[in-house]
């Protein structure tokens, strides 16, 4: 774990990490592919981010997870992401969405499963984690969340939150695991005590601890 001093510190080392990740990828293959958590706290991440000198029309973005919501809405990750990183710089980038067809829960996770197999080895995922040990939308005592926290035959699943909109879609956890590099940016002494005390709550940030490449952590929150 790396702790800063400020949440700007971290911002700022957090940035140019991923962006020197994303560059290497790039170089190394022609192309990078990042996912995204949403949320507030990493949005100051996305704004220093977007302002990287990178070929970011070489750079697929995709989503750790997301709300069963239309693009517009305030709880859509798309949006947050959209709206956070693809501005100056980034603005080439694609970012690949995980609603297409808002009509059909089912259906849409069917369309999304193909559209993600892009993901499957991803270079750059930046996790975060709720006060309940929660990371991407995999939540504690929900059984759609345990088994996506597994499931290796699918990519994707649909989860059921404890808030509203309790409808979301998540990237499992192998998939996640996955990637070359695998942050984790937590804010707060509580959601360090909580991941501290995760393998023993059974949370489901557990299982991603040996699969991190770095956590990056301030008290600030």
């Amino acid at each position: 774990m790396i702790e800063f001093e400020s949440k700007a510190a971290l911002e700022q080392a957090l940035a140019q990490t991923i962006a020197a990740a994303l560059k290497d990828a790039i170089a190394a293959k022609g192309a990078a592919t990042l996912l995204l958590s949403g949320g507030s706290t990493p949005s100051g991440v996305y704004a220093l981010l977007s302002q990287a000198d990178l070929p970011w029309e070489q750079v697929k973005v995709g989503l750790v997870d997301e709300r069963f919501v239309g693009p517009s809405s305030p709880y859509s990750n798309f949006k947050l992401i959209g709206e956070t990183l693809l501005q100056n710089n980034a603005k080439a980038a694609t970012l690949v969405p995980m609603v297409s067809d808002e009509s059909d829960y089912a259906g849409n996770l069917l369309q999304i499963e193909d559209t993600y197999r892009i993901f499957t080895d991803t270079d750059v995922c930046l996790l975060g984690m709720g006060p309940d040990g929660h990371t991407a939308s995999i939540f504690p005592n929900d059984a759609a969340s345990l088994a996506a926290n597994t499931n290796t035959s699918c990519l994707l699943s649909n989860t059921n939150a404890p808030a509203e909109p309790t409808q979301r879609i998540t990237c499992n956890g192998p998939l996640l695991r996955r990637s070359k590099h695998l942050f984790l940016m937590i804010t707060g002494t509580q959601k360090k005590e909580i991941l501290a005390q995760s393998e023993q709550l059974h949370l489901p940030i557990a299982a991603f601890q040996t699969a991190l490449t770095e956590t990056y952590y301030t008290t600030a929150s």
